[in-house]
């Protein structure tokens, strides 16, 4: 069973436990719905947290709680590194208690200068694969938070994949494709989608891979169906 322990002065485990689970209940202090639960905001004694917790019922429950032992997995691994918010703890093996990073979603931010930016980012991304782990969902972009305009920090790990050590093909081909998808996401947050203005440097961090490509003419067939029936 995973479990650590609140390390955060002057805030006791038993006193954010007690929050957390009344926020649950009434449904207060929501700051957002995700897909693995909703996601909470402490504001109390000048200090914020981020609260993730589980929601649902059978088995959608159980796999939102394992996401989120995932995501502790990883912040563990993770630990110390720039551009990552600092993970505070798995409270009953089921609140994971982070850092709040007061940044803005890359979808709405005003970032100061673009190339440098977009460097950290690709610095911080390489940093990640060098620890093992792939984030996968890079292309999201409220994943990838700019703070004061201009540092890249990356959040929500839920479906990362870490690398195993020793003989794992597996695990080893499922870290490889997501990495590449890292990659992707990245040119794709540079130029926007538009892949024609990819310069011949940024090109090797571009390879489309069979599953990106598939769902794209999925989703491209899906619009032509739409539209035809729509009018």
């Amino acid at each position: 069973m995973i479990h650590m322990h609140l390390d955060i002065e002057n805030i006791t485990e038993n006193e954010l436990l007690q929050w957390i689970k009344a926020s649950v209940r009434d449904e207060k202090n929501i700051l957002s719905r995700g897909y693995q639960g909703h996601v909470y905001l402490y504001h109390n004694k000048g200090r914020r947290l981020i609260i993730k917790a589980p929601m649902g019922w059978g088995l959608g429950k159980l796999i939102r709680l394992l996401m989120l032992r995932n995501e502790y997995r990883v912040y563990a691994r993770l630990s110390g590194m720039r551009g990552i918010p600092r993970c505070h703890g798995l409270l009953e093996n089921r609140y994971l208690v982070l850092e709040y990073i007061d940044g803005i979603p890359i979808r709405t931010a005003q970032i100061s200068d673009r190339s440098a930016f977009f460097e950290s980012l690709l610095t911080l991304i390489k940093e990640l694969h060098n620890a093992g782990v792939a984030h996968t969902d890079l292309k999201k972009k409220d994943n990838v938070l700019v703070v004061e305009g201009r540092i890249p920090y990356v959040i929500d790990f839920g479906v990362a994949v870490t690398r195993k050590p020793g003989f794992a093909p597996v695990n080893h081909y499922l870290y490889s494709l997501a990495s590449t998808f890292d990659f992707n996401a990245w040119v794709k947050l540079k130029y926007g989608g538009n892949y024609e203005d990819v310069t011949e440097e940024d090109s090797v961090y571009f390879n489309r891979t069979l599953v990106e490509k598939g769902s794209r003419w999925i989703k491209d067939n899906y619009l032509i169906v739409k539209k035809a029936i729509i009018g």
